[in-house]
């Protein structure tokens, strides 16, 4: 097949159906990226020259005509050459000589490094917005648990952290890939790796722990063991940053963990403005909340995502801020109420539904309640914060009073 049969039209629509039907069925997020070349292939560029300099070698020495040892040395080179060069340059020579196992790897690391390290990155910048009011005025020892092609170094240093950085993950390629890239981006940061189990390494002492996309991939008996050990390993004002794709299976999992945590005595700082359990989404099966942000992805990335149809809208995902100290994320208790879908303005009013101690519950303001005092709210987007005085009753709660609208990612900085 050809490199310009992939971006054929016929093709994206085929990828688009085929993603959509395996995201409707599991919880897998899936990426398609083409690029011209997954992986590198000197070194077995440089097996097939070696092994055409060696036969062009042998038949020289075997040949009728006598050859003398200057021409045989020189044509033997030539040969190496040549066979590199068809093999580093011709791509249908170089699947050929490649193992299938090779190929795969190489694809599934091209399309993470391409796509998910990039959008990925990106997640990380609402959590540590809201905390950077409470982190540590120092340089922060990171621990990034599944650190992959380290997206979550990445963004913690695209964020202005000066950090001391260690990434655990099973993959040692994933790894090399994204040591090279925190080094070139943030060179002032220290960057170790450690290819291993991460439900089995020892994790050192840390101002700040990320676990990215990794529970979901965990068995669930591995999962809390995990975060307990996490928050074991933090300092007593530093945070325990989990990520999850905003996938319903994956998220309700979250809210489930949360609730864990919570029971074990644990304090979550965010999302969630509501201290207590349960999580109120777990008591309908069709219900999760997560994050959906407008981001400008890099021209790249944004290619991909177009050609996919992935983060068409937004970037998606789920996310758990987890402390030793009980501190609020907004001081305002049950009057702190978290937006936790997409506002509408129906004939008359503005709607929302807000999740805080008092509930999980609708809010309304009718236009004749309107007023200076509470006109804010209609700025109001997902994921701000809203202090309300104000109580719901069994339906809703009805705006008649004061509204403070607060972006808590923007409000700590």
């Amino acid at each position: 097949m050809s490199e310009g049969d992939f971006f054929s039209d016929e093709a994206k629509r085929a990828a688009a159906a085929s993603v959509r039907t395996v995201e409707a069925q599991t919880s897998a997020e899936v990426v398609i990226a083409v690029r011209k070349r997954s992986g590198h292939y000197g070194v077995l560029a440089y097996h097939f020259g070696l092994g055409l300099a060696a036969a062009v070698v042998l038949y020289l020495l075997v040949a009728p005509t006598v050859y003398s040892v200057g021409a045989i040395a020189i044509e033997g080179l030539l040969a190496f050459a040549l066979g590199t060069a068809l093999a580093a340059n011709l791509d249908t020579l170089r699947r050929a000589l490649s193992r299938s196992s090779t190929l795969d790897e190489n694809t599934n690391g091209a399309a993470r490094a391409a796509f998910f390290t990039i959008a990925d990155a990106i997640k990380i910048a609402i959590p540590i917005g809201e905390l950077r009011a409470v982190l540590p005025a120092r340089r922060l020892r990171v621990v990034d648990l599944g650190a992959g092609c380290a997206a979550m170094g990445l963004g913690l240093a695209a964020s202005g952290l000066e950090i001391d950085y260690t990434g655990f993950d099973r993959d040692g390629d994933a790894l090399k890939i994204g040591e090279r890239a925190l080094r070139a981006f943030a060179p002032t940061s220290t960057v170790t790796t450690r290819a291993c189990d991460v439900t089995k390494e020892p994790i050192p002492g840390a101002d700040l722990i990320v676990i990215g996309t990794l529970l979901n991939e965990l068995p669930v008996a591995a999962r809390i063991p995990l975060v307990e050990r996490a928050l074991a390993a933090i300092a007593d004002d530093g945070a325990v940053i989990i990520i999850e794709p905003a996938l319903r299976d994956t998220t309700r999992t979250l809210h489930e963990l949360r609730d864990a945590m919570i029971a074990r005595g644990k304090h979550v700082f965010a999302p969630c403005t509501r201290r207590g359990a349960p999580c109120p989404m777990l008591a309908n099966p069709n219900d999760w909340c997560h994050e959906d942000r407008l981001v400008k992805l890099p021209p790249h990335t944004a290619e991909v995502a177009r050609v996919t149809h992935l983060r068409d809208s937004g970037l998606k995902f789920s996310y758990l801020v987890l402390r030793r100290a009980a501190t609020p994320l907004v001081p305002a208790g049950g009057a702190a109420w978290r937006v936790v879908n997409t506002p509408t303005s129906p004939k008359g009013r503005f709607e929302l539904l807000g999740c805080s101690d008092l509930g999980h519950v609708p809010i309304r303001l009718l236009r004749r309640n309107r007023n200076n005092t509470n006109a804010a709210i209609e700025r109001a987007r997902r994921g701000n914060v809203l202090v309300i005085d104000g109580t719901p009753n069994e339906q809703r709660l009805e705006i008649v009073g004061a509204v403070d609208v607060i972006d808590p990612s923007i409000a700590s900085t």
